[in-house]
């Protein structure tokens, strides 16, 4: 646990899912890096329109 976390570099291959805490509940978007298997970011909203302005901001 007191070691630093590995050097994390842009993934080459991106995975988009949604998913909702509880049922009932605002869905929110976490996007994976599939070869390292580490969470890359997460969303407020399932919407298209925050992942488009994300995938621009981090080509």
């Amino acid at each position: 646990m007191a070691l630093p976390d590995p050097p994390f570099s842009t993934p080459r291959v991106l995975g988009v899912d949604d998913f909702a805490i509880r049922h009932g509940q605002t869905c929110s978007t976490v996007l994976t890096s599939v070869e390292d298997r580490r969470v890359v970011d997460m969303l407020p909203t399932r919407e298209g329109g925050p992942l488009a302005a994300w995938l621009i901001r981090h080509p």
